[in-house]
């Protein structure tokens, strides 16, 4: 009875928010069923629903809104130099911040590299790769290029990191919603395939 009336409880008062955050919800669950319990879970529900928000707003915002911090929102010229992800990292991390999330930008000595963003509110890391694209922002481009980076963050714990592209592709038909913007991907482990190292 508890989880029907948790259900019927609204998840955010944005539509489109909630919406995206029960679909990526349910999908988190059928595609992780091992990695996605308890508390690594509970604190997984919580950067998503701040990631959703943080999303709506920067969708909605007015181009030269945000000053010099969130110049990288801005509509590209041809042949301007394009914005870096730690632009985007920065203006990420002081919004997470903002919510009351501990959150730590460009972290090194994690999975043999350095994470863009990375929280570690109880005993497991959750980490957020950050990257730009301006050439195929579809889900499986995406994928190919930048999940195995992803994906080595989390050698010693739950698989299930955030990878945040920055879509710098010109938008004719306008922004995408929301839920638009929201993949769950699973990933055969790329390890297994891979030679042992010496």
């Amino acid at each position: 009875m508890w989880q029907a009336h948790q259900a019927r409880e609204p998840v955010d008062e944005i539509p489109a928010i909630a919406t995206a955050y029960r679909k990526t919800h349910a999908d988190l669950r059928q595609q992780c069923p091992d990695g996605y319990t308890g508390q690594f879970a509970t604190d997984i529900d919580r950067i998503l629903l701040h990631l959703l928000r943080f999303l709506d707003l920067r969708l909605n915002e007015t181009q030269k809104f945000g000053g010099d911090a969130r110049k990288y929102l801005r509509r590209l010229k041809k042949d301007e130099v394009k914005p870096l992800e730690k632009e985007m990292g920065r203006d990420l991390r002081d919004f997470l911040r903002g919510q009351g999330l501990r959150v730590e930008l460009e972290v090194n000595n994690i999975g043999a590299g350095r994470v863009d963003i990375a929280r570690r509110p109880h005993d497991e890391l959750i980490t957020l790769e950050l990257t730009r694209d301006w050439a195929n922002p579809s889900w499986d481009a995406s994928t190919k290029a930048f999940l195995p980076q992803a994906i080595s963050y989390q050698v010693n714990g739950p698989p299930l990191n955030f990878l945040v592209v920055l879509d710098l592709t010109d938008k004719p038909n306008g922004l995408a919603s929301v839920p638009a913007c929201v993949h769950v991907r699973t990933a055969p482990a790329l390890l297994a395939t891979q030679d042992p190292a010496p």
